[in-house]
């Protein structure tokens, strides 16, 4: 019988690898010895470092762009981008290594790819951005979402999204529910605008006092 394949196992050591020394550091020779392969089979399973790599990012690309065939088509603008913001928070929250080395690699794929992998990625990437922008803008229209900065508020959502798997583990599946409802909201509640509230009604006048007027009996002698 032939062997299982440990590419899968490969993958996860290199992430985790370039996650701790950078991808620069972390070599075949280190990714070899953390797996227990000879350098021959490692190359079996990938030819070349930035195999590696690119097969890391493009599967973090591709289950993002899966996300946006989930978000439904029909419903409010907030639904819709509630959906994806949980989607894509759910997704960081569970994914350690791989996701942190997406964010920490991708702003080099030019450096360490070749240049029609590069491209491909950024074009993938480009995808992501253009449906959110999109969404955002649709938000700000409609008069659901504050009149933001949709590029600034879609690079401030990656931000988050990029910092979650830093310091967040579950220790449960209750403290995951948790993280992503309570993550979910503080995005949109940034986003959500808020109906202005009705001026209060102007309190009732009281009757002004007459000069000179007498109560409870008959007026002075002349």
């Amino acid at each position: 019988m032939p062997r299982p394949s440990r590419r899968s196992e490969v993958c996860a050591t290199a992430a985790r690898l370039f996650r701790e020394y950078g991808y620069g550091s972390a070599t075949m020779d280190l990714i070899a010895d953390e797996v227990g392969l000879n350098k021959g089979t490692l190359y079996h399973y990938y030819p070349a470092k930035s195999a590696i790599l690119y097969e890391l990012l493009s599967k973090q690309v591709d289950a993002t762009l899966d996300f946006l065939d989930l978000v439904p088509a029909e419903g409010t603008i907030t639904e819709r981008t509630r959906e994806l913001v949980r989607l894509q928070v759910d997704h960081v929250s569970s994914k350690h290594d791989e996701v942190v080395v997406f964010f920490q690699e991708l702003p080099w794929v030019e450096k360490h790819l070749p240049p029609e992998q590069a491209a491909d990625l950024r074009r993938r990437v480009r995808r992501y951005e253009h449906f959110t922008k999109q969404l955002l803008t649709a938000g700000v229209r409609s008069g659901e979402f504050r009149p933001v900065d949709v590029a600034m508020i879609m690079s401030s959502v990656v931000g988050i999204l990029a910092y979650v798997p830093v310091w967040f583990r579950a220790s449960t599946g209750k403290a995951q529910l948790t993280l992503v409802q309570e993550l979910t909201d503080f995005v949109m509640n940034g986003i959500i605008a808020v109906p202005s509230a009705e001026p209060a009604p102007p309190a009732p006048r009281k009757p002004a006092r007459r000069s000179g007027a007498v109560t409870g009996g008959r007026g002075g002698r002349s």
